[in-house]
């Protein structure tokens, strides 16, 4: 195997490796112990695979999984979103006396299948991912055995995870059936198996946007996030939407390239820029309407729903349904123009996974016994209380509301920016207006936060890994706006085009195909 290939599967390995080796200790450690040196441990294998990721080169192992430049930004987040997690856990879990460190494993586990699912260039590859990260998310989500809720968010999750699960892996099987392989490029389409391969590749779609909670496949989220620990929380809004995004984002460009006849048969760059034409635009209009349908309704029921909560986990998990409504806007065609870019995408879904981690950990720490101080009453005055946690709670709601100057609020800036672009002005003005809303919940967090009160707080220690990896984090959130081009247009676009993984054809997904019939 070349150098390159192995160096590829480099930051996969370390952390998988790191997830054995917790696994491992894990049963020799006393309760104390296990809370002490399992995170460290966690943090140690996971800086190590994001120092790693930073020396991978674009390139491809055999088709099935890729690396570009923006498939790199967005492990480097979700190395970063795990870091958080495992510090929040840390805290939480430490402080309940949770017998148990399995869950320090579990999520690097999980880590593992949030980057495959980021670099999967094959459907087996992707449903591989896929498994690997909820099975170890379903595990955590029902850790504390003996609370009704968490168990019925349990129940809820993994039944109808198992059901989108088999609706993607049959849309895999018909779109296997159409093409003759697996991989996500085709170069060419016989016409008569086009319905059969439209029909695979919108239950694939399917599949993911349950993953990713859009309307209407967001049911499982309240009920999940709230019987979840805080710290899991934030993994699960952050790593989750960036694997599911990610793969729905290379399904979708190698769709439109086929489609548009512009498809080389190669490895797509998730920063490639497609040439759309007019041949197959009727199948791609009619997704590309329920994309624009699904993403206005994710915006609207999402920051509703959220201004009636008063639990911060259940404001997090209707805030996440909303942010995967600007995700899927950032999915559109132009109405105008020739092309099609996802630049906009990767930079909100960097940002938004190292907010969400870093505020879900921060928040972990003043929730109190069980976090069963996560509501508004139980939030307010904790900033007083404890400076740290409420500076760093405080930065990353700001940047997940989307206000200035974080990298939250460039996100933001570059998906309303690109609809207008893409000629969908009316669409980008009711997103804005969307986002106005969104963030009147996030400013009453931060309100409550910051208030006086005459009740005592939940004083949490403050240990050593929390400080570095939400400080880090923190800093992230504010210095990632000065380099915004890395994940744009001009940046990962022209970096992919002079990539040569780009358009060389790999032997597993460049078959040749009988061509469209126009």
């Amino acid at each position: 195997m070349p150098t390159a290939d192995l160096l590829l599967l480099l930051p996969l390995s370390l952390v998988l490796a790191g997830a054995l080796v917790a696994l491992g200790f894990e049963p020799f450690l006393q309760r104390a112990t296990k809370h002490a040196l399992l995170p460290w441990l966690s943090a140690l294998f996971l800086v190590l695979a994001g120092v790693a990721q930073t020396t991978v080169e674009p390139g491809h192992l055999h088709g099935i999984l890729a690396m570009d430049t923006a498939r790199l930004w967005l492990c480097v987040a979700i190395i970063a979103a795990a870091l958080c997690s495992i510090a929040g856990l840390q805290q939480s879990l430490g402080r309940d006396e949770y017998p148990g460190g399995e869950s320090y494993a579990l999520t690097l586990f999980a880590t593992v299948g949030a980057l495959v699912m980021t670099m999967a260039n094959d459907s087996l590859a992707l449903f591989i991912g896929i498994e690997l990260a909820s099975l170890s998310i379903y595990a955590m989500v029902g850790m504390r055995r003996s609370r009704p809720e968490s168990n019925e968010a349990l129940f809820k999750y993994f039944v109808m995870g198992s059901v989108f699960s088999a609706i993607f892996l049959y849309g895999s099987a018909l779109t296997y059936g159409a093409t003759g392989h697996t991989g996500f490029g085709h170069a060419a389409i016989d016409t008569q198996h086009l319905p059969l391969l439209m029909f695979g590749q919108v239950l694939m779609i399917i599949g993911l946007l349950f993953k990713v909670g859009v309307v209407p496949f967001h049911f499982w989220a309240p009920d999940a996030y709230t019987g979840a620990p805080v710290a899991v929380t934030g993994f699960m809004g952050a790593v989750i939407k960036v694997g599911g995004f990610a793969a729905l984002g290379a399904i979708w460009l190698n769709l439109v390239a086929l489609m548009s006849g512009t498809h080389s048969g190669g490895v797509l760059s998730l920063g490639e820029t497609v040439t759309l034409t007019a041949g197959g635009s009727e199948q791609l209009e009619k997704l590309n309407l329920a994309f624009l349908v699904l993403g206005l309704l994710s915006l609207v029921l999402g920051n509703f729903s959220a201004l009636k909560q008063t639990s911060a986990r259940r404001i997090v998990a209707y805030s996440s349904v909303a942010h995967a409504g600007y995700m899927m806007l950032a999915l559109a065609l132009p109405s105008t123009g020739t092309e099609i870019q996802l630049g906009s995408l990767w930079f909100y879904l960097v940002g938004y996974a190292i907010a969400t981690a870093g505020a879900l950990s921060a928040f972990a720490a003043i929730a109190g016994k069980d976090d069963l101080g996560d509501n508004l009453s139980g939030l307010a005055g904790q900033g007083r209380a404890q400076p740290f946690y409420g500076l760093m709670l405080t930065i990353f709601l700001i940047s997940i509301a989307g206000i200035p100057p974080t990298i939250g609020f460039l996100g933001k800036f570059f998906v309303f920016a690109d609809l207008v672009a893409k000629g969908k002005v009316l669409i980008a003005i009711f997103a804005m207006v969307m986002a106005v809303v969104g963030a009147a919940y996030y400013l009453r967090m931060i309100i409550a936060l910051w208030a006086a009160t005459n009740k005592e707080p939940t004083l949490a220690p403050t240990p050593m890994l929390a400080r570095w990896s939400l400080s880090a984090a923190a800093i992230a959130v504010l210095a990632l706006i000065a380099w915004p081009n890395q994940l744009t247009k001009g940046g990962v676009a022209a970096q992919a085009q002079a990539a040569p993984t780009a358009k060389t054809a790999s032997p597993s997904v460049a078959q040749p195909v009988p061509p469209v019939v126009r």
